[in-house]
């Protein structure tokens, strides 16, 4: 009875892992980098950063 809980354990842990793209990544999720790169945008169609602060912030988001 204890070693089908701890495969239960182990099985929940696993897809619980995976589910949230590890622990040990430090890498942002491509959603967040193109959220990330659309607020950019939307702030120079705006007017509210210049061409180069676009391309500087950017850069910085590759």
């Amino acid at each position: 009875m204890l070693g089908l809980i701890i495969v239960l354990l182990c099985i929940g842990a696993y897809f619980h892992y995976k589910q949230n793209g590890g622990c040990c990544h430090n890498h942002a999720p491509k959603s967040s980098y193109r959220d990330a790169l659309d607020i950019v945008r939307a702030r120079y169609a705006r007017g509210e950063i210049n061409s180069e602060e676009f391309n500087e912030r950017k850069k910085a988001l590759e």
